[in-house]
């Protein structure tokens, strides 16, 4: 989906620069401010937030936004846009955090139609996780909705904290008989006399998130009513219109959607029982309806305190438009395994007879859908001699290029002319590196500079890994574990990276599916 069209031009009143950021257009305005498009000084897109002359002398309003500043440094990136830079004392005061580049939600309901299948779980799962890294920040978000939902290449991004506040906060007004949020997606204590004096709650955004998941899978949302008093009654006193969702994410969402706060589950739990990590209560469904059990091709592996309020989740899924099938194998950190003696195109010692493998051809396999694999986060394991990453940021790849094309690739092993590691990269489906029959081996590419990596895509051929490595290197002879996958069932694999910075990427095998090699279509970096 092409987002160039969302950039509106700059007015006549719009300045040319804010700080050290040259604006390129307007992304949208608000009460609170104007958020711009612009270029850093090194040419990376950004987004600016320039709050409203108007409103700089505010006391009240100064405090918010420096509230909303702190609480975009405590927020995981992997839940929203990063924060990047801020001045509260430019006049007026700005907010600079990572420009992304995806739609929102509504658009793509809108544009599109509602999801369906695995795209709606895991669109469910994405703004779970997000949201259990915002709460374990110790953030209410406060207005969770479609339009503060986007959904760039690789993670959902929840955006928009103007009217966040801290878990501590003393009301659910800004200021009196002011209420904070879109009424569509609020929850029915926000609305209650008896508790107008009362703080908000997590509670309040799981209760969002059921609306925001319930409009993804529909197309409306669960207590629409033609006018804001009908609304409002309806999510007061009646039970939500799920029709049409599928079992069990049709049973989570009717348990987010209890009326009373303390029925709902946390976001850690939320995310839990669409994993299967965590049955389903049978008093989430209706009387004579039965919880579906949760669905066995869904497993994820959950780090130790993974589920604490203040842990960071290692776990980002991807919203997909397509009905895919999302296949999360339970990975642990390998064993240390030694590299094989590295070569360029060309067999690194003696092989076995080239044999042709069952079912290879020399065309690309299609499969039926491809299967996404969500990023750990941080390194699973690093060499003790590595260099030291937390000054290293590397370039943003906006545009979303792949940044393996054409570049250099080397491999433990070939398994004989024309199945050199180039054809990996040189964008020809028709092509194809095969390694030796052993194990391990292992295929790297150098990306000719530090880039900031969010994807790593591998078209298998049916001779394919079931266990292997995705690694990256700043200079190509200590590497870090991003990513391990366990059980890999072949087909086209995106496996996400989190932005982590690397000039060298590695897949890094250490068990074949068939007797013979591993052999790649393509390994596409982004």
């Amino acid at each position: 989906m092409d987002t160039a069209f969302r950039v509106n031009p700059l007015s006549d009143a719009d300045p040319e620069k804010i700080g050290a950021y040259q604006l390129l257009g307007r992304l949208g305005t608000g009460g609170m401010a104007v958020v711009y498009l612009a270029e850093d000084p090194d040419g990376t897109p950004v987004a600016v937030k320039l709050i409203h002359p108007a409103l700089a002398a505010d006391a009240e309003f100064s405090g918010r936004f420096r509230g909303e500043v702190e609480r975009a440094r405590q927020v995981p990136s992997f839940c929203t846009a990063e924060f990047l830079d801020a001045d509260l004392d430019h006049d007026p005061p700005y907010l600079v955090v990572e420009y992304v580049d995806g739609p929102t939600l509504t658009e793509v309901v809108e544009e599109r139609g509602p999801l369906r299948g695995g795209a709606l779980h895991s669109l469910a799962v994405g703004v779970a996780t997000a949201l259990t890294g915002i709460h374990g920040a110790g953030v209410i978000h406060r207005d969770l909705k479609p339009d503060n939902v986007l959904l760039p290449p690789g993670s959902p991004k929840v955006i928009d904290f103007g009217i966040s506040q801290p878990l501590v906060a003393t009301s659910q007004f800004t200021r009196a008989d002011v209420l904070v949020g879109t009424v569509a997606y609020m929850a029915p204590e926000r609305f209650a006399d008896d508790r107008r004096d009362a703080p908000v709650t997590p509670a309040a955004d799981v209760f969002a998130w059921a609306c925001v998941i319930a409009y993804a899978g529909t197309g409306r949302t669960p207590f629409g009513g033609d006018s804001l008093p009908v609304t409002v009654a309806r999510i007061m006193s009646r039970q939500p219109d799920l029709d049409g969702l599928p079992d069990p994410l049709r049973a989570i969402l009717r348990l987010a959607l209890s009326k009373q706060p303390a029925d709902r589950p946390t976001a850690a739990d939320l995310l839990a029982m669409l994993v299967g990590e965590m049955p389903v209560p049978q008093g989430a469904e209706p009387a004579g309806e039965k919880p579906a059990p949760a669905r066995a091709r869904w497993p994820i592996f959950v780090p130790a305190g993974f589920l604490s309020a203040a842990g960071l989740i290692a776990v980002v899924m991807v919203a997909n438009y397509g009905d895919t099938v999302i296949d999360v194998p339970r990975a642990a950190p390998p064993a240390s395994v030694g590299s094989p003696a590295p070569v360029s195109g060309v067999d690194a010692g003696p092989s076995p007879s080239v044999m042709p493998s069952p079912g290879r051809s020399s065309r690309r396999s299609q499969p039926p859908a491809p299967v996404e694999v969500p990023s750990a986060g941080p390194a699973v394991s690093r060499s003790s001699a590595s260099p030291s990453r937390s000054k290293v940021r590397g370039t943003a790849n906006p545009t979303g290029r792949n940044l393996a094309l054409g570049r250099p690739a080397t491999a433990s092993s070939s398994e004989s002319p024309p199945f050199v590691a180039d054809s990996a990269v040189d964008g020809n489906p028709e092509t194809r590196w095969s390694s030796t029959f052993s194990d391990p081996q292992w295929l790297s590419v150098d990306l000719g500079g530090t880039y900031r990596i969010s994807e790593v895509e591998l078209w298998w051929e049916v001779a394919y890994a079931t266990d292997y490595r995705i690694e990256v290197s700043l200079d190509g002879v200590d590497w870090t574990t991003v990513r391990s996958i366990t059980g890999g069932t072949g087909g086209n694999v995106t496996v996400l990276m989190g932005g982590v910075p690397g000039r060298f990427v590695r897949m890094f095998g250490t068990k074949r599916a068939v007797e013979y090699g591993y052999s790649l279509f393509e390994m596409e970096v982004r």
